[in-house]
């Protein structure tokens, strides 16, 4: 008797605890995870303005993307959507403060004025993104 209540309740609790880990990361297909930038480079002037040793990184999940230098605590979250040609980065918060802040803020991560990217390259591995000024090349990790 004590052995049946015993696989009843761990029935109960494989039941309860699997739902609870479905993966919800895979709605954005190869855009989602995590991205170092390798090379920023100036359209204009074809120069690069940054490598992957500047250490910025793009996390993608769901309908938000974060913003990160380092291993800094602190970072940017930003909600944003995206067809196959175009990412569109909208309200973003300054983490660990919650502040509300403008587009212009992630600037030093490549982000143009108007939050708009072309996509002009994504595979699993591989991501290039531009704006009218800039081409930003992208490794998942």
């Amino acid at each position: 008797m004590r052995k049946t209540i015993l696989y009843i309740l761990w029935g109960m609790l494989i039941l309860t605890v699997f739902p609870a880990c479905d993966r919800k990361t895979d709605e954005n297909g190869d855009l989602d995870g995590m991205w170092q930038l390798t090379e920023w480079r100036n359209r204009a002037t074809n120069q690069v303005v940054k490598t992957k040793q500047d250490s910025i990184y793009y996390c993608v999940q769901l309908n938000l993307i974060k913003f990160q230098r380092g291993s800094r605590a602190s970072h940017y979250l930003s909600y944003f959507t995206h067809t196959p040609e175009e990412l569109t980065i909208g309200k973003t918060v300054f983490w660990p403060d919650d502040d509300v802040r403008p587009l212009g803020d992630l600037a030093p991560y490549g982000v143009a004025p108007d939050g708009r990217f072309h996509i002009d390259a994504l595979t699993g591995s591989h991501m290039q993104l531009s704006t009218a000024e800039n081409v930003l090349v992208f490794r998942k990790y």
